[in-house]
């Protein structure tokens, strides 16, 4: 393989699916990857997630979706106000091509048979290499580990996650390039970078579908996708296998969006603890809460509103740079919309140095930091929506009567839930490409003259 060199740090969804699409995609052998996962090993953390139309056409077109696609498929998602009486469904969201709810670990795993190491000569992995920060020159960037090493990159990408050292170090260093000139714009840049949390806990676990059933045969959790609305709070359940339903109960402090948080970000958590929060919800809700084994608390934090992913040979990918709340069900998506787009253009055969390749970063940040930054806030407005936050309902809707349960307000919410969520099949990612690569061809072509 070639001499350059792209440095991959974060071995997850996201970064694994960058390695899988150069694979694909590569028709030269001028770039070579090294791949730096923090961990002893490749894991996820977390159980289930979605894809949605436009996920599932990347991996259709990377040839992947038949191993996929054995997993449970959703045609809607149905939506009940479940606080207060009378209880009832509202709002039933027709999904074109429908939703697929499969666990983290899957994906990962097929990720890495694409990866097999008999037929990936052109990457390298190396494990337990945790990126603390980097240094950018004329010829290159150096990474810097917390076991004391270093590396050489061409480029880096950033794939680590909400806690990301590279955006750390991306944007210390834009705000140190504008502090003399405009201190009020490198305060900015400094607070945009942080991880802020929306007020919000999520309560995660897997339910056992059997235990479920005998236990409750007629649950509505057991085959259909709900969202359970109520003031303040809201319960996600999906079934995500034959055997497991996907289960995430959420408490929201009021006015906690942007607080500071106080406390682990993460904690082990009861049963005990779903059952006070939902003593007045219906029995499904509490009789899901009898049969949890595991459970952990979760704090939702995010990375809100980045103006920009790339900064000269470094690009932010995944939650690395637009960390979202997970009521969008968007997050592994876009990390993986990040991975189509990025990869493409580095495989595209007009990129072939340092020069084309900056450029190429510079087109993957002007197509996907618009629509990553769309996705963290259709994702904000999504969940304060299932609980009747009155900051972020429509004009025409009234906050009272909806959460007294009347017919016509939550049509009204319905609708407008809806509409955030046509994002998933609107459009899909080969437009995005499309046009990604007409910018690029443009852009080389104009230094060419």
């Amino acid at each position: 393989m070639g001499n350059f060199t792209i440095a991959i740090c974060g071995g997850g969804i996201g970064g694994l699916s960058l390695a899988v699409i150069l694979k694909k995609y590569l028709t030269s052998d001028w770039l070579n990857i090294d791949l730096y996962e923090a961990g002893p090993k490749f894991t996820e953390i977390g159980a289930g997630i979605t894809a949605w139309e436009r996920t599932r056409s990347i991996f259709r077109t990377l040839g992947m979706w038949e191993r996929l696609d054995t997993h449970v498929v959703n045609p809607s998602v149905r939506f009940r106000k479940s606080d207060t009486k009378p209880q009832c469904t509202f709002h039933d969201l027709r999904v074109p091509h429908g939703q697929t709810g499969l666990t983290r670990l899957s994906l990962l795993n097929l990720l890495l048979e694409c990866l097999a190491p008999d037929s990936t000569s052109f990457l390298t992995t190396h494990f337990s290499k945790k990126l603390v920060s980097y240094e950018q020159d004329a010829d290159g960037v150096t990474l810097s580990f917390a076991d004391g090493t270093t590396a050489r990159a061409d480029l880096l990408v950033g794939a680590e996650g909400l806690a990301s050292p590279t955006r750390k170090k991306m944007y210390a260093d834009m705000a140190s390039k504008v502090q003399e000139s405009d201190p009020q714009e490198a305060e900015r840049l400094l607070k945009v970078a942080q991880i802020s949390w929306t007020g919000t806990y999520a309560y995660r676990t897997m339910l056992d579908r059997g235990k479920l059933r005998a236990r409750a045969p007629n649950s509505l959790m057991l085959d259909t996708t709900f969202i359970w609305c109520g003031e303040d709070k809201h319960v996600v359940s999906y079934p995500i296998s034959p055997t497991l339903i996907n289960v995430l109960y959420f408490d929201t402090v009021p006015a906690g969006l942007g607080k500071i948080l106080t406390g682990p970000s993460v904690a082990p958590a009861s049963k005990d603890e779903i059952l006070a929060l939902y003593k007045d919800w219906e029995e499904d809700i509490s009789v899901s809460a009898e049969i949890i084994e595991d459970m952990t608390k979760w704090a939702i934090s995010q990375i809100r509103g980045l103006p920009h992913y790339v900064d000269g040979r470094v690009a932010l990918l995944g939650d690395s740079a637009h960390a979202m709340t997970t009521h969008f069900g968007a997050g592994a998506g876009q990390a993986v919309e990040d991975a189509y787009i990025l990869g493409r253009l580095l495989a595209h055969p007009r990129v072939h140095d340092a020069s084309t390749a900056r450029a190429a970063l510079g087109v993957y940040d002007a197509v996907r930091q618009p629509i990553g930054s769309d996705a963290v806030e259709r994702s904000l407005r999504l969940g304060f929506l299932y609980e009747f936050q009155a900051a972020y309902l429509p004009a025409d809707v009234d906050r009272a009567r909806a959460c007294a349960s009347d017919v016509a307000e939550l049509a009204r919410l319905g609708a407008a839930i809806s509409e955030v969520y046509e994002f998933h099949w609107a459009a899909m990612p080969e437009q995005d490409w499309e046009r990604a690569q007409g910018l690029l061809e443009a852009g080389l072509a104009r230094e060419r003259v």
